[in-house]
């Protein structure tokens, strides 16, 4: 029984420090910031993110404070075709050019993890893991017959 209470006790301790958390420049709680502190800290997380993952393309934009998109670089564009190939590669959780390889190691992992058997208890789940397996093997197929495997 000490076991369970300890654990009870340190869920209780993270999720008061979770609600006691402090957000964006005025340091308020969540439910205290204004609509327009929530959106200067969701740009702000924002620009962090690329910052961190390099920005698109490394860093061919930046979001102003207004929340518009300012282009550095002239924007390049896609035909239908790479666009979809593009959207394939979303799908699967990757980036454009990813080998063959990655894109049979990312299916197989997608599909384990949301295959709709594991949710037949529940119909809703089921209707969306089927969906989301059809998108995924459409993905797949797409990227396997583009890579030539």
């Amino acid at each position: 029984m000490a076991v369970l209470e300890r654990f009870a006790e340190l869920a209780r301790e993270t999720w008061m420090n979770l609600a006691e958390r402090r957000y964006g420049l005025s340091q308020k709680p969540l439910s205290e910031l204004s609509d327009a502190e929530l959106e200067e800290e969701l740009l702000r997380r924002r620009r962090e993110r690329a910052a961190k993952r390099g920005g698109p393309g490394g860093t061919p934009s930046s979001v102003s404070a207004a929340g518009d998109t300012q282009r550095t670089a002239p924007p390049r564009s896609r035909s239908p075709e790479e666009q979809q190939l593009h959207q394939y590669y979303a799908n699967l959780e990757l980036g454009p050019g990813a080998t063959l390889d990655a894109v049979r190691r990312s299916y197989r992992e997608l599909m384990s993890r949301y295959h709709p058997d594991k949710h037949l208890g529940d119909p809703e789940r089921h209707k969306a893991a089927t969906e989301l397996a059809q998108s995924l093997t459409r993905a797949y197929s797409a990227l396997v017959t583009h890579l030539g495997g």
